[in-house]
């Protein structure tokens, strides 16, 4: 219901004519607001960014397989003959050479059997030269007809007996020095010694021959892994025909080695053998690299990345800084002549020190975002700044590849 006029001229009101006064007014402040608002966005700045060309540059192809490392000479050390351990020789862990002592068994009782057969052998000898003595006087007789024909055949075998006798006394002899000798349990190589896995004044050989140690030769390292057949047509695409062709596959085909905590592949070596042929249940092949082990930071069982060149290409190359990641897969921002931004989807390739080589997607020509790709948007503005690559040789594995500056 309407009032009537009010002084001045005014009318009154109803409240839901006064609601609705009221939200016509907010609704009138929200879009002055919003034009403003979109009025100040058109006017941000467009972001700063840093761009370069690709690096064209050539780079090593590499097999990149994962490896373990093992021992070139491994050797358990035992206890080859029955007795009580009497004493141990060296400090587990430490270097030794071979035939350096390592262990003494109580040697009392072998050399008491080399004294017995020492004497034993003297009375065959001794009975060996009496029979030898019959027999040349038995033929003296058999000459004058003194004695019969079987007589002397007696003697004749009797001192063969004794020659034979004789030839066993030695034998057990030698069998019983070199049972004392085993009582100097020796590295049979050169190498580390690992710890003493018996203690002194245990009976040791007495059911078996008792593990006392392990020797290892580290001053160089194996390190096996496994080929598919395609990295193996690789590979033998580098090996030379005369390599192929000789008796041992020893190669001059390098390698390099990175362990676990490191990102460089800084231990160098080279591949000095694989299987004659693949595996049929497995499809791959074993093949094994050999690193020298000058600074003792390779051990046996260690895991490892081997890298192995197979040719040499040119290819594009970006930095790391330069590739994003999206469902779709990686890309990169390219900055065309108009200053905007394209985005574009790549391929990457192996990393070469700094920068990653770059498949498909890109071409030379075309300017890359190096630095400010977070700020940039597939077809938005930017103000682009030239930096400059600092090219420079394909670099050895684990070094840092070229670096790009403003």
């Amino acid at each position: 219901m309407r009032s009537g006029p009010l002084d001045g001229g005014l009318s009154m009101q109803t409240p839901h004519e006064f609601r609705s006064g009221i939200l016509f007014l907010c609704i009138l402040c929200l879009v002055v607001v919003g034009c403003d608002n979109k009025r100040h966005a058109r006017e941000l700045p467009a972001p700063e960014v840093t761009i370069s060309l690709p690096v064209e540059n050539e780079v090593t192809d590499y097999l990149e397989l994962s490896g373990t490392t093992a021992a070139i000479l491994s050797v358990d050390v035992r206890a080859r003959v029955k007795g009580w351990l009497e004493s141990v020789n060296f400090t587990p862990g430490q270097k030794v050479k071979k035939d350096d002592l390592l262990f003494t068994i109580d040697p009392r009782m072998f050399k008491a059997q080399v004294d017995l057969y020492e004497a034993q052998l003297k009375g065959k000898q001794a009975e060996e030269v009496l029979r030898e003595t019959n027999l040349r006087r038995a033929a003296e007789l058999l000459a004058t007809g003194s004695i019969s024909q079987l007589k002397y055949d007696e003697q004749k075998a009797d001192e063969g007996v004794a020659i034979a006798h004789v030839g066993i006394s030695e034998a057990d002899l030698a069998k019983a020095k070199l049972d004392l000798e085993y009582c100097r349990v020796t590295a049979p190589i050169d190498g580390r010694v690992s710890r003493n896995l018996v203690d002194v004044g245990n009976l040791v050989g007495a059911s078996n021959e008792t593990l006392l140690t392990q020797i290892v030769n580290d001053d160089s390292i194996y390190v096996y892994f496994n080929l598919s057949e395609r990295d193996v047509l690789r590979l033998l695409n580098v090996a030379t025909p005369e390599n192929l062709k000789a008796t041992t596959r020893s190669t001059d085909i390098p390698a390099f080695l990175a362990l676990s905590n490191e990102n460089d592949f800084s231990h160098k070596g080279f591949i000095d053998f694989w299987d004659p042929q693949l595996d049929p249940k497995t499809g791959t092949l074993q093949a094994r690299a050999i690193f020298p082990n000058d600074q003792g930071k390779l051990m046996p069982g260690m895991f490892g990345r081997v890298r192995v060149p197979v040719g040499k290409r040119k290819a594009l190359l970006v930095p790391e800084t330069a590739i994003g990641f999206s469902q779709a897969g990686s890309y990169v921002m390219a900055v065309n002549k108009d200053n905007v931004v394209e985005q574009k989807l790549v391929k990457m390739g192996q990393v070469v020190g700094a920068l990653t080589v770059i498949e498909e997607g890109l071409n030379k020509d075309e300017w890359v975002i190096v630095n400010g790709i977070q700020r940039a948007r597939p077809g938005g503005k930017v103000i682009p700044q030239k930096a400059t690559a600092q090219k420079q040789s394909d670099p050895k594995p684990g070094t840092e590849g070229p670096a790009f500056s403003k």
